[in-house]
């Protein structure tokens, strides 16, 4: 009778595991694409209502509270995200954006830096630089300490996040490869909530060109 027992209790609980399965949420196409139309706008200050939507598995690493980590053994999970293209022609986006299909959660932004038009100003800052130095020296390393504060700004517009602490992902080393006008930087931006985001940001315009979220929950 205890076997019998066991054997229904098992049954059961393996029927409601595969309902639970079955009836994971998922926040659908249409909602998707609003929600990353709707960051892509806010974040790239940008007016796009256009964009085409797919769904996909992606691999992840497990989730722990408050990060992601490993198990240890470098094992991975996966997740069903959808991909948000705006294109700007039939091989290249204009805009893209990850979202977690059961969450909503809008966890990677990207804009073609071929949108950035940089004002008279900038334009002007940026040849002057490149005339001045033409390797990476002390006139770059000012210029990386007030893209540094661009994105303190940033954060503190975008984030609502009053003290964001900003850590640099080159931990303070000059960038590499051939001196140009425009140079970018990359940063992690810490809120008081314990959430990690990165940024790849661009001098002389003092835009983003990706913001990822680094640990989804």
């Amino acid at each position: 009778m205890k076997r019998k027992l066991f054997l229904l209790t098992a049954i059961i609980l393996s029927f409601s595991l595969v309902l639970t399965a079955c009836g994971q949420k998922d926040i659908g196409e249409a909602k998707a694409k609003k929600l990353a139309l709707d960051s892509i706008n806010k974040l790239f200050q940008t007016n796009q209502t256009e964009a085409t939507v797919t769904r996909e598995q992606m691999g992840c690493l497990p989730d722990q509270v408050g990060a992601m980590a490993t198990n240890g053994n470098a094992g991975e999970t996966s997740r069903w995200v959808y991909i948000v293209n705006v294109p700007l022609n039939d091989a290249t986006a204009k805009y893209e954006s990850l979202v977690i299909a059961a969450t909503g959660e809008v966890v990677y932004l990207s804009q073609n830096s071929a949108n950035i038009i940089l004002t008279d100003k900038q334009e002007a800052q940026a040849y002057q630089l490149y005339k001045d130095e033409k390797k990476w020296g002390e006139k770059h390393y000012d210029a990386l300490l007030s893209l540094k504060e661009a994105c303190k700004s940033w954060a503190i517009a975008n984030l609502n996040e009053s003290h964001p602490v900003i850590l640099e992902v080159n931990r303070g080393r000059m960038p590499s490869g051939t001196i140009s006008t425009t140079f970018g930087n990359e940063y992690y931006i810490v809120t008081q909530e314990a959430k990690v985001y990165y940024i790849a940001i661009e001098w002389p315009s003092m835009q983003p060109i990706v913001i990822s979220v680094e640990n989804v929950k």
